[in-house]
């Protein structure tokens, strides 16, 4: 199956991707990431703006070292965690400098929801194959 990914930011420190499947012949790649943005930017701008800041600052002078913005997710195997107050985006590492993300959510609970962690270890694992089956394009629109 291939994969693509979509550009969110690209600074000096990081490249900031989120992923997206194939669509029908002829249509746009669903992006859950960049889907869930727009829904936001409709429902909670203001909490929109946060995030789109703290991806153009981690792009632009790296991570957060506060983990109240960016948090490793114990136990998962290499996913992290993008936070505002109410938004959450899951994402691992590749290749050092480039972040993909998998999907985004409104926060509902303390902790992470299983559910959720459980569908972005399975994207990663579905990006790492993709990759390796040189079947992974990382779109530049």
């Amino acid at each position: 199956m291939i994969l693509k990914t979509k550009l969110i930011r690209a600074g000096s420190r990081l490249t900031i991707r989120a992923l997206a499947t194939p669509g029908p012949p002829g249509k746009k790649d669903p992006c859950e990431t960049l889907s869930f943005c727009k829904f936001i930017q409709k429902t909670d701008p203001p909490e929109l703006s946060k995030l789109t800041r703290l991806w153009t600052d981690m792009a632009n002078k790296g991570v957060p070292k506060n983990d109240t913005k960016f948090k490793s997710l114990s136990g998962t195997g290499g996913l992290y965690e993008i936070k505002t107050t109410r938004l959450r985006v899951l994402c691992f590492w590749d290749q050092g400098s480039l972040i993909v993300c998998t999907h985004a959510f409104v926060k509902t609970t303390a902790k992470t929801p299983k559910a959720d962690i459980e569908k972005a270890s399975k994207l990663r694992s579905s990006y790492f194959e993709a990759k390796q089956a040189h079947s992974l394009i990382h779109d530049h629109t």
